[in-house]
């Protein structure tokens, strides 16, 4: 982007410089929108000039049409010369963990050897996204930084997907984000990320129009007639860029121009064609070689001597065609839209040419297969296996931190495969690898048509085929398709000759899952794929087989005979593999930890989804992870451990954005919101309740969590005081054609939330009515926590006729849930026993609960205040401050587990292997979180909230 004080003065634009200048505050986004040429990077370039006055940090970068698969090549444009300025000091300030990140963003950062092994798998891209993020507060400082990034339209994918994770989480520093872009060649991604920036109150759009008559008048040569002057405005539509090349070209017809008009590119032809034939050469060679190149590269692209290069670059920049680069000895085109022009000037057999020349040249240079792999692409021809070669080594690399360019990379090799029975093997192999890839960008819809290409290429009953139709009935179930996984499966099924194998012991697995999400249950599927799967003797299918039945039994039938029995052999099986045996089929970990979660196994459930999630990460298996920590985020709201849940949860919507599945997100969208219900987040449980509902619907078949989604939004309605909207939400959402459509597994605490809304509602009769449907539950022994439901239920419908029996219903229900481990419902049934207690006049008593009930929300730390208003409940001892919002990550945790030893900041930082700078950093966040100004009261106020054990 050149610099403002080389330009002449911008003409006109002072409504959208007013509008650039209001946003040096603490933070916010602007997007410079408008068509070709209309003058978006003068706004830039001129925000960024301010900036600089200012004492901002200015950083910047843009897109390239010609090189939109370089990974990160946005980001890297805009912050790889700013970070290999730093010294080694200011790196060291920066967490470990992100360190070892950001060489996959900004790979000549490895060169100084911060670049380790991350265990980085695709699905956790978001860690390089957050990973940056924190880099840009710290180059923010105290002053600020304006980051700017122009031709945004012709962004990478990975830079898009960093953006859009910028603009969902702003840092939390004075950033001022500018981006410039045509709004009509935008990706869709990049205007719904903006879109959200904006509906949050911290995006602004500048809209660049045409320049007025007398604005454009400024811009042509002197001495015209005003007859020419108004031909060349009307030729040219106000548009500055277009206006300067019909006046310089002399090439106006009098018609509108746009981006591809004909007054335009005909001024432009004109142009290159009254070129020296050596200066023309050049610039297509320019055009070719790169966004930025150097005489060198020039010369062999163009197949010409370097000397004659240079007069050739002497007369393209008097033409003002070519400038000098942002590095010493480069060269780059005034504007984009020359090159663009000069490129498809050039003609297409030049041009393929000219790509073979820039690749041999670069593989010459040794440069990274990466840099020749867009030139090989644009020159290799069908045949040649050794750009097949590159090609896909290219792609491997990219598989984990930018698999969308693995995608690209991986379809041009297939295109260049002949259509040889010889190369069948290799076909399937790299189709196989590119609906991989498309399906964790999110393309669910490219993935499944690729992945049906392959179908029609493998045996019927062949391993392939299995591995083939078991990804891609999974892909249909995660885009809501549950009936197309489901008729895939049992088709398949149908079709094999032995229905007894492995392959069908798998598919029969298959089909049980698909009535998990789906239903309807099948009792006796489900017992004749345990039943084959134990006939062919492979433990990891059968540990597979049971784990799914748990899950599928329990979903549907809480008091099932089998449950307990299946669910103690596939312990049995699992924990006797070892990672090696459980990677070659590992959902089975998963399932089993969701079945013992449904069992109130919460213990055994933690240790095997750890278990799961740490050998997920070892053997790469992408897919399994945002469910992973979709799992631990439940696990962690049933047992009232809010913090790690919002983390769990955080990373799992993460990765479920990245995959861009909307029942995914609806699921896990639905348990944050109950999560910021429960730490008094109400506006943020209403957004996401609401959020969920929209797309829990999408899909052909939706699944179970359509109704869920509707009652965790009646949960949030209730604790915001809005009982009759919850209570309407509860029922429509636990009814489907007039039936109960709530799973058993969830009954009594559905019944236990319309008891608590119809109370709140003032129908104590409706209350009764609820509270009496889940005393009519069936008993199920080894499940406290659904017995703590139905109790509170009861409370609901017994508060206030009979304040003694809700009083002791309230005990009973405190006494279930403490025994299963769910210490937050716990403290919530403490509450209405203080409540009932207060009614009956036993204030001692009722003081005792509300002791019991401050102790459980602190320990969960929690933050009801909506449950404080609803019962007049005081749930804050006086004078005691609140911990709204408290969530310690988890380096603050292990600085605050170092600092109860009496350790001093040097000691932590050398046993966490950060720096002590580092470490005053977490100090200073763990005073603010925990409202303490010392090392002593921050420890007596951790072991208060449960955050740490009690010292001896």
């Amino acid at each position: 982007m050149p610099d403002s004080d080389q330009l002449a003065p911008l003409v006109g634009r002072t409504a959208e410089m007013a509008a650039l200048r209001a946003l040096f505050g603490d933070r916010a986004v602007v997007a410079i929108v408008g068509d070709p040429g209309i003058g978006k990077t003068r706004l830039l370039t001129e925000l960024l000039a301010e900036a600089r006055r200012g004492g901002r940090v200015v950083l910047s970068g843009h897109g390239s049409e010609f090189e939109r698969e370089v990974p990160f090549g946005v980001f890297r444009n805009a912050l790889e010369d700013h970070l290999r300025a730093w010294p080694e000091s200011r790196w060291a300030g920066l967490d470990p963990a992100d360190r070892r990140l950001l060489p996959s963003v900004f790979p000549t950062l490895a060169a100084g050897g911060r670049g380790q092994e991350t265990g980085l798998v695709a699905a956790e891209r978001y860690r390089l996204h957050r990973a940056v993020r924190a880099l840009l507060e710290d180059i923010a400082g105290p002053a600020g930084l304006v980051l700017a990034f122009d031709d945004l339209h012709w962004g990478d994918d990975s830079s898009m997907e960093m953006l859009d994770h910028l603009l969902r989480h702003p840092p939390r520093a004075p950033v001022v984000v500018a981006l410039a872009y045509r709004s009509r060649q935008a990706p869709e991604r990049l205007h719904q990320a903006f879109a959200r920036a904006a509906q949050q109150g911290w995006g602004t759009t500048v809209d660049v129009g045409p320049l007025s008559v007398a604005e454009a008048g400024a811009l042509l040569p002197a001495g015209l007639s005003p007859a020419r002057r108004e031909e060349l405005y009307r030729a040219s539509g106000g548009n500055p860029f277009y206006l300067e090349v019909l006046a310089s070209c002399r090439a106006a017809d009098g018609s509108a121009g746009d981006a591809t008009s004909d007054p335009v590119r005909a001024a432009l032809a004109g142009e290159f064609a009254r070129l020296e034939p050596l200066c023309r050469q050049v610039l297509y060679a320019a055009a070719v070689a790169g966004d930025e190149c150097d005489p060198g590269m020039l010369a062999s692209v163009a197949g010409l001597p370097e000397a004659e290069v240079h007069v050739a670059l002497d007369g393209l920049a008097r033409r003002d065609l070519i400038r000098a680069g942002a590095t010493p000895g480069g060269f780059r085109f005034r504007h984009p839209l020359l090159r663009s022009a000069a490129y498809y000037n050039a003609g297409a057999g030049w041009r393929l040419g000219a790509h073979a020349r820039a690749a041999a040249e670069l593989d010459h240079r040794r440069a990274p297969a990466e840099a020749r792999a867009p030139h090989i692409e644009a020159s290799a021809g069908v045949g040649d296996m050794a750009a097949v070669a590159l090609l896909r080594t290219v792609a491997m690399d990219a598989m984990h931190a930018t698999p969308a360019a693995a995608a690209h990379w991986l379809g041009s090799a297939v295109r260049l495969l002949p259509q040889d029975p010889t190369t069948t093997p290799l076909r399937l192999q790299l189709l196989t690898l590119r609906g991989r890839a498309l399906g964790i960008t999110g393309d669910l819809h490219g993935s499944q048509d690729i992945l049906g290409e392959i179908l029609r290429l493998v045996p019927v009953g062949s391993e392939e085929r299995l591995t083939v139709v078991s990804f891609l009935a999974t892909l249909r179930n995660l885009a809501g398709n549950h009936a197309e996984a489901r008729a895939l499966l049992a088709q398949e099924l149908d079709r094999l000759p032995e229905q007894h194998g492995l392959t069908a012991g798998t598919l029969r697995v298959g089909l049980t899952l698909t009535s998990v999400m789906y239903g309807p249950r099948d009792t006796a599927a489900v017992s004749e794929a345990i039943r084959v799967a134990r006939s062919t003797d492979n433990r990891p299918l059968l540990a597979y087989a049971l784990s799914v039945a748990v899950v599928a039994n329990q979903s549907f039938d809480v008091g099932s005979p089998h449950t307990t029995a299946w669910l103690d052999e596939a312990v049995q099986y699992v924990d006797a593999m070892p990672d090696r045996e459980l990677a070659e089929r590992l959902d089975t970990v998963m399932f089993l930890g969701w079945g013992e979660l449904y069992r109130e196994r919460f213990t055994a459930a933690h240790r095997h989804l750890r278990r799961a999630l740490a050998i997920a990460h070892a053997s790469g298996q992408s897919h399994l992870l945002g469910t992973l920590q979709t799992v631990l985020g439940v696990h962690g709201s049933m047992t009232g451990q809010l913090s790690p849940a919002l983390m769990h949860l955080d990373d799992a919507m993460e990765a479920a954005v990245l995959t861009g599945t909307p029942q995914t997100q609806a699921r896990v969208l639905g348990y944050r919101c109950w999560v910021a219900v429960w730490r008094g987040e109400l506006d943020e449980a209403l957004a996401c309740g609401k959020q969920a509902v929209e797309l829990a619907t999408l899909g052909d078949s939706p699944d179970w969590q359509a109704g869920s989604a509707e009652l965790t939004l009646g949960f949030a309605r209730y604790a915001a005081g809005d009982p009759e909207a919850a209570l309407d939400l509860l029922v429509r959402g636990g009814h489907a054609s007039g039936r109960v459509s709530v799973r058993p597994v969830w009954q009594a605490r559905w019944y236990q939330w319309l008891a608590a809304a119809a109370a709140a509602a003032g129908d104590d009769r409706g209350a009764a009515g609820w509270a009496e449907r889940a005393d009519r539950l069936p008993a199920v022994d080894g499940l406290p926590r659904r017995a703590g439901f139905i109790h509170l239920a009861q409370v609901h419908g017994t508060l206030r006729r009979d304040p003694a029996a809700a009083a002791a219903h309230a005990e009973r229900a405190a006494r279930s849930f403490a025994g299963a481990g769910d210490r937050l419902d716990a403290a919530q049934s403490h509450v209405y026993a203080a409540v009932a207690y207060r009614s009956m006049g036993l204030s001692a008593t009722a003081d005792r609960e509300i002791a019991a009930a401050r102790r459980g929300f602190l320990a969960c730390e929690a933050s009801p205040g909506w449950l404080e208003k609803m019962t007049g409940i005081p749930l804050l001892s006086p004078g005691e401050p609140a911990l709204p919002g408290l969530l310690l990550t988890p380096r603050e945790l292990s600085v605050l587990e170092l600092l109860a030893e009496s350790l001093t900041a040097a000691t932590i930082a050398r046993r966490l292997g950060i720096s002590a700078s580092t470490v005053q950093k977490h100090l200073t966040r763990l005073y603010r979180k925990l409202g303490t100004t010392d090392r002593l009261a921050t420890v007596l106020r951790a072991r208060k909230a449960g955050l740490l054990p009690d010292g001896e």
